[in-house]
């Protein structure tokens, strides 16, 4: 690593849990104490104490949570980096070096800049009121549990004496391998598998379902997967890793076919574990499943009333901006006897590949098994003048909105920008809006957002009944 590495390395650490850092005495008891420092535990904390709360945050690994340190930030800034046209060694110095310029939002510093007492260790609950951290006891009269979770680790024989790579460790990489087996087909492992392609890795992507990125619509996953495959990617769908051997720098992988194969490192991306290990929540009385995470209600709170849960640990779509969403729901009922609820939130979603990958609400397959009738409007980017002045036919945008109604159930966007495409059907759908309302809608001219109106127009049409058009017609005609 070089000296501007070293440099980089170090700005980062002070920022997010600096080495020379003495937590704070603790008050006589808080108004609510906040354990994890990911998005949601940072955005609680923060609002509370700016609301006038007296607000203890606890962390034990780094501030900012999985997003800054090992998964939102290096991650996009990896495929940004390989995408264009960085070498290995520049690329991995662009990671640092943008999770180094983020850091100080997430800081240890501003946020005691901003009246939160930080408190760097382990959390403990004692009793439903009481925790402690190292030798230190905080009360509180509410809780926030923000802990997240980590990187899953699959049973396979030999895989973890064989030193696999997660996304908590990939970006601290110092050499680029030569072959990457990429295990989990999901987000993180699509973005990643294609990023160390672009970067002159020979990857293949490994997936025990039929076909990668299963919960997004199948057309708009198919076009991600030609496009890994475009930039040299193999792909192995409905294939399992079997057993795992290490003989020096090379593992060997024997696969459920039957079929063994070596590479220089594995990438494990098949799954998430919520951190609920050592947090005492049996002292506490809060209920809990190892799987499913901390039980809450509609208004976040736990089995016991005085005890929120926010983000991943208990959350079934673990995204930073869900975290984010949840964290202000919490600040209502837990400060203020609110009624805000989760149940009202919509939550897209987007996978940064090259061509990104958007969804929102449900798909196909979820309303189809609901049996719930819907109508599927889409249109091909490349069918807009935009598209044909830029050759930009990388995808489409499809909304599905209920039989007979404008109202949306669910839309993918795929394409160059589709998260941010995506964003005025989050709105609709968030303002109980139905495509019809874009009626009106007037947008610069060429531009690829014109897919809202083209949408638009179409379900107009659909209005257009043979009874209706003849009436039309007939109206027209008497009054020429």
């Amino acid at each position: 690593m070089s000296v501007q590495d070293d440099l980089l390395q170090q700005r980062w650490r002070d920022s997010v849990f600096p080495a020379d850092y003495h937590n704070p005495a603790p008050a006589p008891s808080y108004n609510m104490v906040v354990i994890g420092a990911g998005p949601a535990g940072l955005v609680a904390s923060i609002a509370a104490a700016g609301l006038g709360a007296k607000v203890a945050l606890v962390e034990r690994h780094a501030m900012g949570g999985d997003c800054l340190n090992v998964g939102c930030v290096p991650s996009k800034t990896l495929l940004a980096a390989a995408t264009s046209g960085a070498d290995f060694d520049t690329a991995m110095q662009r990671v640092r070096a943008v999770r180094a310029a983020i850091a100080p939002h997430d800081s240890v510093a501003r946020y005691c800049a901003a009246g939160v007492d930080v408190f760097l260790g382990a959390a403990r609950f004692t009793g439903p009121k009481t925790v402690q951290v190292g030798d230190t006891v905080l009360r509180g009269r509410k809780f926030v549990i923000a802990t997240g979770a980590r990187a899953s680790m699959p049973g396979i024989p030999g895989l973890a004496e064989a030193g696999p790579l997660t996304n908590e460790s990939v970006f601290d990489l110092q050499q680029a391998p030569r072959r990457l087996v990429v295990l989990g087909a999901g987000p993180i492992g699509c973005e990643l598998s294609q990023a160390f392609a672009r970067l002159g890795v020979q990857v293949m992507l490994l997936e025990a379902a039929p076909r990668i990125l299963p919960n997004d619509e199948p057309d708009a996953a198919a076009l991600v997967g030609a496009a890994l495959i475009a930039d040299g990617v193999q792909i192995l769908l409905a294939t399992k890793l079997e057993r795992v051997e290490r003989h020096g720098d090379v593992r060997r992988l024997t696969l459920s076919d039957g079929r063994q194969l070596d590479c220089d490192a594995l990438l494990v991306a098949a799954g998430r574990r919520r951190n609920l290990e050592d947090l005492g929540l049996e002292a506490a009385g809060v209920r809990f499943d190892p799987r499913d995470g901390i039980e809450v209600d509609a208004q976040l709170r736990t089995s016991v009333r005085h005890i929120f849960a926010a983000g991943d640990v208990c959350s079934q779509l673990q995204f930073t901006h869900s975290a984010d969403a949840q964290a202000r729901i919490v600040i209502r009922n837990a400060l203020f006897f609110g009624r805000a609820s989760t149940d009202s939130l919509i939550i897209p979603w987007c996978t940064y590949t090259k061509p990104e990958l958007a969804h929102v609400g449900a798909s196909r397959a979820q309303l189809e098994h609901a049996k719930t009738a819907f109508q599927a409007l889409r249109f091909e980017f490349g069918d807009l003048d935009r598209g044909r002045t830029d050759n930009g036919a990388d995808g489409y945008a499809e909304v599905l909105v209920a039989q007979g109604s404008d109202r949306i159930l669910g839309a993918t966007v795929i394409g160059k920008d589709a998260g941010e495409q995506i964003a005025p059907l989050v709105l609709l759908m968030t303002l109980r809006k139905g495509l019809g309302s874009l009626g009106s809608l007037v947008l610069p001219y060429p531009t690829r957002s014109e897919y809202l109106r083209r949408l638009a127009d179409a379900w107009n049409r659909t209005r257009l009944t043979p009874r209706a058009a003849a009436t039309l017609r007939w109206w027209l005609a008497k009054t020429r």
